[in-house]
């Protein structure tokens, strides 16, 4: 699996079944003859048989192909791996195709398999419909794995190592991870039990296999551990929020200190925004953050209505700075719709909410305050496409379900995104 490129570096992540030293070799596909190889990495138990490989000081704009060393034999490989590096002026506009989704559960064994639509977790051809799409990128918005209550008790260390490893190992997701590059952030089923916070004993083990699984470009700051970070892709700019590190509980009353982000986070998603030069800027998190409650005495879900006073500071903080481009993205609820809201002054703002992939559709979704036309109550996927000449682009949102089947597109010019 590749993690996100550079105009000259990449990352590689792989995983071998049993400790191996491991190297990757790799050339630009127009020059197959000009081979390089990168330093050797060595798997073990210590680290759960995965290794992350990185190359530098490659060609920008440039496709390459790479295959897999193991103790010196390459690995056989069909098709072959490819990946490729952004171009030398990365920020320039150009168009982009990214895949997105949220709550992909994995059966145990022997059920992995088990055909019947309503099962927890069914439909894995979805994974290859993803990867038909050839995304530029696919950016997981949580919920990648699910730990079982068993994985969260004795031996927890080995027992969440596995629950990552058999989900990687997955026959039906292969050819996803070895499509396009890959962004992950994490909900509370990959961060640790249902409706996880900030109190969950194991999070920094939590947060060490996500590190182990995963090459996002960084993790946090060294002051505020978590899984949050930033990333570009020309004129987008990506900002991918940790909500389960440092998350009061959900039930605690509401005061200004409740917090689903935490005040680091938050200054550090504020002085990115703020310093974002980017036509669009998509904020994904993997709890909703426009959802409001159905009833004062219902909470309506996992979601930043929970925490309204942090959330009506932050939201008139972008007006008041005249932060545009904004787009917001979630999962997490099993189900997906678009939803805007509107700001007296600006532009709406909006929020594409796209879940799940291959766990069960919500049997009873919480009332909700969508865009007409756009609930989906089947497992899907979500792409956004950005596209058109430099002053006249154009974010196109697609829900698509397993088979294929768009089931509905909206267009949004990045004119709509700004202030008047």
């Amino acid at each position: 699996m590749a993690g996100l490129s550079t105009p000259e570096r990449i990352a590689i992540w792989l995983m071998t079944d049993a400790a191996a030293q491991v190297e990757i070799e790799y050339w630009p596909e127009a020059q197959p003859t000009e081979r390089s190889r990168s330093a050797a990495v060595t798997t073990s138990s210590d680290n759960g048989h995965a290794a992350r490989v990185d190359l530098a000081g490659l060609a920008p704009g440039t496709r390459y192909g790479y295959r897999v060393l193991l103790e010196g034999t390459p690995v056989p490989q069909a098709p072959p791996l490819t990946f490729a590096t952004q171009p030398r002026n990365h920020r320039a506009p150009r168009d982009l195709r990214i895949a997105t989704g949220s709550c992909a559960f994995i059966p145990d064994p022997p059920h992995e398999t088990d055909p019947d639509p309503k099962a927890f977790g069914s439909g894995f051809g979805i994974f290859d419909t993803l990867a038909d799409h050839k995304p530029d990128l696919m950016l997981w918005l949580g919920d990648s794995i699910y730990y079982r209550d068993s994985d969260l008790t004795e031996d927890s260390a080995a027992r969440m190592n596995a629950r990552w490893a058999a989900t990687r190992r997955f026959p039906p997701l292969q050819r996803l991870l070895q499509t396009g590059q890959h962004l992950a952030i994490w909900d509370d089923h990959d961060y640790g039990p249902d409706n996880s916070d900030r109190g969950f004993a194991l999070k920094a083990q939590s947060l060490g296999l996500f590190q182990r699984y995963w090459v996002n470009p960084s993790y946090g700051l060294p002051e505020a551990p978590g899984v949050f970070t930033q990333a570009s892709l020309g004129d987008t700019d990506l900002f991918l929020l940790d909500d389960r590190s440092y998350r009061d509980p959900d039930p605690a009353p509401s005061s200004p200190e409740k917090t689903m982000l935490g005040s680091r986070q938050l200054q550090w998603l504020k002085e990115g925004l703020k310093g974002s030069a980017a036509r669009f800027k998509l904020i994904a998190n993997g709890s909703r953050m426009l959802s409001e409650r159905p009833s004062e005495t219902s909470r309506g879900g996992e979601g930043w209505h929970n925490f309204p006073e942090e959330r009506t500071a932050f939201l008139e903080w972008l007006r008041a700075e005249r932060i545009e481009g904004v787009l917001f993205l979630s999962g997490d609820i099993h189900y997906s719709y678009l939803t805007e809201r509107e700001r007296p002054g600006t532009y709406p703002l909006t929020e594409l909410i796209c879940s799940p992939l291959t766990s069960r559709v919500h049997p009873q979704p919480f009332p909700v305050n969508e865009t007409p036309g756009t609930l989906v109550t089947e497992r899907n996927f979500c792409t956004l496409e950005i596209s058109g000449p430099a002053d006249e682009r154009v974010l196109s949102i697609s829900v698509w379900n397993a088979a294929g089947t768009r089931l509905w597109r909206e267009r949004i010019p990045a004119a709509a995104l700004q202030s008047p």
